[in-house]
């Protein structure tokens, strides 16, 4: 089997080619032009690398979510394209989970943290058991501080990756001391292997889905879904103020 990952939930911009038993490529950048200029050519790319054509894909994996709204749909669509292109199935990975997956055998907590803006971060956790894990907190937006109290509760070490660590590693630090470990930047970013990986277990398991039900995983509502509600409940100014000063990106 020959899965397609794809992830661009976050700032990098990701592509996996792989197999049950090899990783054939994997593509990243980090760079300033926006994920839609970039992702259909690092696909193609990663095919004629590897000498071979869309048609040998057995499946898609995608990042789903969370992260940001508007690389999450650019990922899904994309991947919603492939699918219905070329009449395989897909797989929707949890971003965390995929960060979660770069970091086997740790032994102790894994809190994947991305930057959710409004004070909060996207997080699940995780202790890892191998190359499988159990999901203790499912994904969620929480405020650092909430999270940080709650990790509290646990004796154990907690590892901490993703685009959030590098604002909030003092603040960690602080609270945690020592129990707190972080892995170097250069593995800490959102790649598309373990999206891959992921989406090979969930293909072989019969959980593909086709590209008609293919969802994001956005976890809370984009600002300005939050500002319409509230123009509806509270006004249409109130609604207006909230939409023009929040991007919505997030």
């Amino acid at each position: 089997m020959l899965v397609l990952g794809i992830n661009t939930a976050t700032l990098a911009c990701s592509v996996a080619l792989a197999t049950p038993g090899q990783l054939l490529v994997e593509y990243t950048q980090q760079i300033s032009k926006t994920h839609s200029e970039k992702l259909l050519p690092l696909v193609a790319a990663a095919l004629h690398d590897a000498g071979l054509a869309p048609e040998a894909l057995d499946g898609v994996a995608v990042a789903a979510g969370p992260g940001s709204f508007t690389g999450v749909r650019i990922g899904v669509t994309t991947a919603r394209a492939l699918g219905q292109a070329l009449n395989i199935k897909l797989a929707a990975v949890s971003t965390l989970e995929a960060l979660c997956q770069q970091a086997p055998y740790f032994p102790g907590l894994v809190s994947p943290i991305l930057d959710a803006r409004r004070q909060q971060v996207y997080n699940a956790v995780f202790r890892a058991a191998g190359l499988e894990t159990v999901k203790l907190v499912g994904e969620r937006a929480v405020s650092l501080a909430d999270l940080l109290a709650e990790l509290q509760l646990y004796s154990e070490s907690v590892l901490f990756l993703g685009d959030a660590v590098q604002v909030h590693r003092e603040e960690i630090v602080k609270e945690l001391g020592s129990r707190a470990c972080f892995l170097p930047p250069t593995a800490s970013h959102s790649g598309a292997a373990s999206v891959a990986w992921l989406g090979l277990s969930a293909l072989a398991a019969g959980r593909g889905v086709s590209y008609r039900d293919l969802l994001p995983l956005y976890v809370r509502g984009s600002a300005a879904e939050t500002g319409y509600r509230a123009g509806r409940e509270g006004g249409v100014s109130a609604g207006a103020d909230y939409c023009a000063n929040e991007t919505g990106a997030y």
